[in-house]
């Protein structure tokens, strides 16, 4: 086990000899070609502001434990391309969605070409973005094509399954997953993304391509996905509190710090109909007399964690509480603690309660 002295040692040792020393000497038995992309003192730094951003994890230096491999296609034709979009720290400004959670450019160890060349650009145990909740235990394997017009070849298919064969048995690692599949691990032991508006919707590499793989896979006894929500349209997400002083500090060395976090917390949920202000009486920081029609509540687990079926429409969402409904957002035409349900998708909200906090 390293120290935490030891880890940060490690780093900039790799750092100094740099990734290309690296990659060679992680690289699995399988051919693999090194052609390191930049790891540098600023995606060094921008790994570790991910971590503790989105994952609360506050480590020396941004080494992973493997417990899962992700497989991915890059939806770009040429190798060239694709290793060029990986290999700067920084996300181009053209990638200004995903850029809002974080600067750091997306990237993972292994990319494999159309003709089954598996090439390797960094460490397996650096952390690389490239699966939303899970960077942190996430092997990534990135294929060149798509679904479409550049669909993965059998060359791709025999390298994944020859390259993940050794990785698992280097790491132990339980799980063998498509980038379509990430999701169904929302709530697992391994998941953990703190901001629940941050997912985007992934169909690489395909079901297909992944049921051919775990049967291809089947003798590693590798664990099964976690079974499918059965809401496969509505809303879903966790309720938090929050009280006391919020208000940012600048004091260097403080320990006693606000939970900025908020706690999960039990509480039932009301979904009406879409509610102006107007529609309601409000007292103070709560609502009473809703004149909407109330569609349905729900009481959230003891970790403040919800999910129900919704048809597609605008909604509400009040929290109940002793002194009555509790809201905190309105849009700009006056409505309260809006949101709305799409065709075939869960949309994902974080409840906040705060009215006994101070910011």
């Amino acid at each position: 086990m390293f120290s935490s002295i030891s880890l940060r040692q490690f780093g900039y040792l790799l750092l100094s000899l740099g990734c290309l020393v690296a990659c060679k000497t992680s690289a699995p038995t399988t051919n693999v070609q090194s052609w390191p992309i930049k790891w540098d003192q600023e995606r060094v730094q921008l790994s570790l502001d991910y971590m503790q951003e989105h994952y609360g994890m506050n480590p020396d230096y941004p080494i992973i434990d493997p417990q899962m491999i992700v497989v991915h296609w890059t939806a770009i034709p040429t190798l060239e391309a694709s290793y060029n979009a990986f290999y700067d720290s920084r996300l181009p400004g053209s990638r200004a969605t995903i850029g809002k959670a974080s600067p750091l450019n997306v990237s993972v160890p292994y990319l494999i070409d159309q003709d089954g060349t598996i090439y390797q650009m960094m460490p397996d145990t650096l952390f690389a973005r490239h699966v939303i909740g899970l960077n942190h235990c996430a092997i990534g394997i990135e294929n060149v094509g798509d679904g479409n017009e550049h669909p993965l070849t059998e060359a791709q298919f025999n390298a994944n399954v020859q390259l993940i064969r050794e990785l698992v048995k280097k790491y132990d690692t339980r799980y063998v997953i498509g980038h379509h599949e990430y999701q169904q691990f929302i709530d697992h032991p391994l998941w953990k993304e703190k901001d629940v508006n941050y997912l985007t919707e992934k169909s690489d590499p395909g079901d297909d391509f992944m049921q051919r793989l775990r049967s291809q896979l089947s003798d590693l006894n590798l664990n099964p996905l976690p079974e499918k929500s059965a809401v496969q349209q509505g809303v879903a997400g966790q309720v938090r509190w929050y009280e006391g002083n919020l208000m940012p500090t600048i004091t260097e060395g403080a320990t006693d710090s606000p939970n900025r976090q908020g706690d999960p917390i039990q509480r039932t949920l009301r979904i009406y109909e879409l509610t102006h202000r107007d529609e309601a009486v409000q007292k103070s920081q709560f609502f009473q007399a809703i004149q909407t029609k109330l569609v349905t509540e729900i009481a959230t687990d003891s970790l403040g964690k919800f999910e129900l079926s919704l048809p597609v429409g605008q909604y509400s969402l009040l929290v109940e509480e002793a002194d009555g409904l509790f809201a905190n957002q309105f849009d700009s035409e006056g409505n309260i603690a809006p949101f709305s349900v799409q065709a075939d998708s869960i949309t994902q909200i974080n409840v906040r309660i705060d009215y006994r906090a101070v910011y």
